[in-house]
């Protein structure tokens, strides 16, 4: 079996579609997600909703929180992290997308949940983009994962790939550059 981390966008959308269509034991493959924004079920901004469609042969684990308020996001959480745990605990391959500002996931350049040292998922509730309520998983789950691609796609994101080529920069100003520190890791 593989475990499979990705982030949600159109770019990853697009390179999924490509990677579902190769001859893979997609039945052995678990895919997580690596950041969802608590928006409603079906909502057009959920990632399991824009993903679950293309991973119609993996194991695809959406994280499922229904309601933006006053739904407590935790139990969802507790669930996704056993669910984690059930395969293994940790990704053997992330498939990451830049933000513009250097992000990956719901980890944010300056943002205290780049800090938060929980080996898991965590619940990031002011995060600088809407809607500022998000699921991530933690910098310290992304560090153990096996390997690593990140995406940086677009005009919008030649800053981050700037900031990202820059070795004065620190992780916590580009968090993309936690990818550098995965035994093996690819950007494009």
């Amino acid at each position: 079996q593989a475990v499979f981390g990705v982030v949600g966008g159109r770019s990853v959308s697009g390179i999924i579609s490509l990677l579902v269509k190769e001859p893979l034991p997609w039945e052995k493959v678990h895919v997580f997600l690596l950041d969802e924004r608590l928006v409603g079920k079906g909502s057009p901004e959920s990632n399991a909703t824009a993903l679950a469609p293309l991973f119609n042969r993996a194991r695809f684990h959406p994280f499922l929180v229904y309601g933006t308020e006053p739904v407590s996001p935790l139990p969802a959480l507790h669930r996704y992290e056993a669910e984690l745990a059930e395969v293994g605990g940790r990704f053997d391959l992330l498939l990451l997308r830049a933000g513009g500002d250097g992000h990956l996931a719901s980890l944010f350049p300056r943002h205290p949940a780049l800090a938060d040292a929980h080996q898991g998922f965590i619940l990031v509730e002011d995060a600088p983009k809407p809607p500022p309520r998000r699921m991530s998983a933690s910098r310290p789950l992304l560090l153990s994962a096996t390997s690593g691609l990140v995406l940086f796609y677009g005009e919008g994101k030649r800053h981050a790939l700037k900031l990202f080529e820059d070795p004065s920069v620190p992780e916590n100003v580009c968090p993309a550059k936690l990818t550098l520190s995965l035994s093996h890791h690819s950007m494009i």
